[in-house]
């Protein structure tokens, strides 16, 4: 089932694997035709449980071997400010299910630091990154892929967060944001809505029961971004899609058949 809503483009699917092995198929088509068009593809990979889920299934898709994977440019849209080796990190489960069994090439990923004893110098080197890849003030990204927490955030862009509330009282140059996440007990690196929304493309990927209420209050429920922070993100001039399993998108199908 496919719908519209606040001009975001919802796929529903059955179920979870449904639901990615359409956004893999999707995955191998803007890839080929993007490398055709300007022999490259630059993609911002998300983090949590549901991205290794999509690797797996991308990695076994009939349309990878079709997939010119030595022009992709792999960036991260978050990290926890953890090794890189860490099982939490983000940068080691994309390895660990995606780039050890693909030929992607090496100087074309590149993770967020988390060596330096300052997360802040962390997200400024990384943000000094971007702007030396893309030779620009703010980077286009071809496809930028996030999830939903069950708290509505996205990325790291936590709910009542110091990082949040700052953008929506008097808006942001940076890229990269560091921030300190106290339920967590950690730090995290973040991409900030400016540099989400500048994309060809935003997808997210959610499923699950327990995010339907965050997927209806994002979606359909009044703007509040500093409870809900991926309210923020919608292509500025792109696409935003929304890939759901049926029990994440739960409430909104309730609620459009009352």
């Amino acid at each position: 089932m496919d719908t519209v809503i606040n001009h975001a483009l919802l796929h529903i699917l059955p179920d979870a694997i449904s639901l990615f092995e359409a956004a893999a198929e999707d995955f191998a088509q803007r890839a080929i035709q993007a490398v055709s068009k300007k022999q490259q593809f630059n993609v911002v990979l998300s983090g949590g449980e549901t991205p290794q889920l999509f690797y797996d299934t991308l990695v076994k898709n009939s349309q990878t071997t079709k997939i010119p994977w030595q022009k992709i440019k792999f960036f991260f849209g978050d990290e926890r400010y953890v090794a890189a080796d860490d099982s939490a990190s983000n940068y080691h489960s994309a390895y660990v299910h995606l780039f050890s069994k693909l030929p992607v090439l090496t100087e074309n990923i590149y993770p967020m630091p988390t060596d330096l004893k300052d997360p802040s110098l962390a997200a400024l080197q990384y943000e000094q990154t971007l702007r030396q890849v893309f030779n620009s003030e703010l980077p286009i990204f071809d496809l930028v892929y996030l999830g939903l927490g069950a708290d509505a955030h996205t990325a790291s862009l936590m709910p009542n967060s110091e990082v949040v509330k700052n953008y929506i009282e008097v808006g942001t140059s940076k890229l990269v944001e560091a921030l300190w996440v106290e339920k967590l007990q950690m730090y995290r690196l973040s991409l900030t809505p400016p540099a989400l929304n500048n994309s060809q493309c935003v997808c997210f990927l959610v499923k699950g029961e327990d995010k339907a209420p965050a997927v209806k209050e994002v979606l359909r429920g009044s703007f509040d971004p500093s409870q809900f922070p991926a309210q923020l993100i919608r292509c500025a001039g792109g696409e935003t899609i929304w890939y759901l399993d049926e029990k994440a998108a739960r409430s909104l199908l309730r609620e459009t058949n009352e």
